[in-house]
């Protein structure tokens, strides 16, 4: 149960109780206890003291009103307090208790529909139906009805046209007799809408799944494309031999520029380039030298014992 419902029906049991245990009550006392009901602070619900025997003894009695004033606190408006005569006038609580109730009918989605009252809470039509004076009263009304924890509500009033925008009721107003029917159509085209969302709602996950169905298929046989096409190259690019990767444009390597550094590329070949350290440079004498030595080093000592020769001659 809602904990506003409840702290309601706590206010009313006192009244209740009276109504159950008063042997004979009077009608003025019945009157006088219903006027008490409905004056008292918390209480929101009327049905359980609209049901008991001393309450219904009103009917067909001089103070009859005072039970028809009790139906309008429970499940009727302000508006409709004034269109009917010779009713117990109300004090001003009273009124800010009937036209906090009235406000809490208009919002609920049940709220009745006839030419003055609407379910569209624009602050015209609230300002019609609870009989408001301006929209300062009407501000203070929704603004109170709130704090009360009678309804989630915002107030719009630089929207166009200006409203109050509610979100939630709570549930303190009881049912008309005879409203089942109507009860029953508002429930049945509620089934309906929620029926043709849900239709709707299955179509677009079908064209959903049927559309990444379409973009995966899509997907592979692109990637099958480009897998073809990457295997299709692989034996031109291994037939390629290092020749054509030099005449392609390769770079030289190290070995290559340090051996036109020396000025000795022309007569260096891919064997000499191998370094032989157990081997020495050769005979000074014969002239001759070892291929094992450093690349070019059996030319330098040559032309060293040639000029030493000449000289030992000139000596």
């Amino acid at each position: 149960m809602d904990q506003s419902q409840t702290k309601a029906l706590a206010s009313l049991q006192p009244f209740v109780h009276l109504a159950n245990t008063t042997k004979s009550p009077s009608s003025r006392f019945v009157a006088e206890l219903i006027k008490s009901a409905i004056s008292a602070p918390g209480t929101y619900v009327f049905t359980e003291l609209l049901q008991t025997t001393a309450c219904q003894s009103l009917r067909g009695t001089d103070l009859e009103s005072w039970l028809t004033l009790l139906e309008i606190f429970s499940w009727g408006t302000y508006e409709e307090y004034k269109a009917t005569p010779n009713l117990p006038s109300l004090d001003d609580s009273q009124i800010f208790k009937l036209r906090q109730l009235s406000l809490l009918t208009l919002s609920s989605p049940f709220a009745p529909s006839s030419t003055t009252t609407t379910n569209t809470l624009t602050y015209q039509s609230l300002l019609q139906s609870l009989v408001l004076p301006d929209t300062a009263s009407l501000e203070s009304l929704v603004t109170q009805s709130i704090y009360a924890g009678l309804l989630t509500a915002r107030l719009s009033p630089t929207s166009n046209p200006p409203s109050v925008n509610v979100t939630s009721v709570a549930p303190l107003r009881d049912l008309r007799p005879q409203s089942l029917p109507a009860l029953l159509q508002i429930l049945q085209v509620w089934e309906s809408r929620c029926t043709s969302m849900i239709g709707e709602l299955d179509t677009q996950i079908t064209s959903m799944r049927n559309e990444a169905i379409q973009r995966h298929t899509i997907e592979r046989r692109r990637q099958a494309a480009v897998d073809a096409a990457v295997l299709s190259t692989k034996p031109a690019i291994a037939n390629i031999n290092h020749a054509q990767l030099r005449a392609a444009g390769r770079l030289p390597s190290k070995r290559d520029l340090d051996a036109q550094m020396e000025g000795e590329g022309d007569d260096v070949s891919d064997d000499d380039g191998q370094m032989d350290l157990d081997e020495g440079i050769g005979d000074v004498s014969s002239g001759t030298s070892s291929r094992g030595g450093h690349g070019g080093g059996s030319s330098r000592g040559a032309k060293r014992n040639r000029g030493r020769g000449q000289k030992w001659e000139t000596g």
